[in-house]
């Protein structure tokens, strides 16, 4: 699918429309218009705009459908991740799900290519409090247009029915206040997933990574907002569990896969209460 800076038509992702989307991919794989899905799925559409395919697009970013389409027509179906999430939290009320869902929209490469460079690039440039005017300025620029709307990007994370649970932005007279997400062992087998899938994706065949590959090619952490300390711990953590195995011998230090994303994938859910 393709995406444009404002691929969203002013919408900010629904966690129930996506969860609607999740649950539709899961029984219709055939094609369908956005007007038959909107039926189906009671997703709002319209002629011209409407909620229906932001949020086929919204789902395919966070890596939780596959989408074909021919003419007007949109084929969905499950992704593994997609399967996982549909089996044990269809719809996406724990914690550990909406984490996975902001992490894959914002993570380097993602195709919501506006969450992707604020979370890898604006806000290690300009720290954790800017204001809207410098976001927009800083926007601008990199993508050479006028025309960006950041209102669903505020939306998805300060609106309750979008990712407001998450924590991780305030936004006070113009001016937006990030916070790191707080490391969570229970979600050990999720970090190492994201970690491992990023890792399989871009550096395909290569068992083991330098640190700088992990910052730099992979950007593990940065939907997180995680330091160079909060990293370190999540590794630590990998290593105690023989997920990884951090090899101090070389300077930068490298790390050596143990386990396969799918693994951690089937375990991800695991420790939750």
């Amino acid at each position: 699918m393709d995406y444009s800076i404002n691929f969203h038509q002013t919408f900010a992702p629904e966690k129930e429309a996506i969860a609607q989307l999740v649950q539709f991919a899961s029984i219709n794989n055939e094609y369908f218009s956005k007007e038959e899905i909107s039926a189906m799925t009671a997703i709002p559409t319209g002629d011209r705009s409407g909620k229906v395919v932001p949020h086929i697009l919204y789902s395919e970013a966070m890596g939780l459908i596959s989408v074909s389409k021919e003419e007007s027509n949109y084929s969905l179906t499950l992704t593994p991740l997609g399967e996982v999430v549909n089996s044990e939290d269809p719809f996406l009320m724990e914690d550990i799900t909406q984490w996975l869902c902001h992490y894959n929209l914002a993570r380097i490469g993602s195709p919501a290519a506006l969450w992707s460079y604020i979370f890898n690039s604006i806000i290690y440039s300009n720290g954790m409090e800017f204001t809207n005017q410098s976001l927009v300025n800083a926007l601008t620029r990199k993508f050479d247009t006028n025309k960006i709307n950041v209102t669903p990007f505020r939306t998805c994370y300060t609106a309750e029915k979008c990712f407001r649970d998450l924590n991780i932005l305030d936004i006070t007279e113009e001016k937006y206040y990030f916070k790191q997400h707080n490391i969570d062992r229970a979600y050990r087998y999720f970090y190492a997933y994201i970690l491992l899938n990023s890792w399989e994706r871009t550096l395909l065949n290569q068992s083991e990574i330098t640190y700088e590959n992990l910052l730099s090619d992979i950007g593990f952490g940065g939907p997180f907002l995680w330091d160079e300390k909060s990293i370190m711990e999540v590794l630590e953590i990998f290593h105690e569990e023989r997920l990884i195995f951090i090899n101090r011998q070389l300077s930068p230090i490298t790390l050596i896969k143990q386990v396969s994303s799918d693994l951690m994938l089937s375990k991800m859910y695991s420790f939750l209460l």
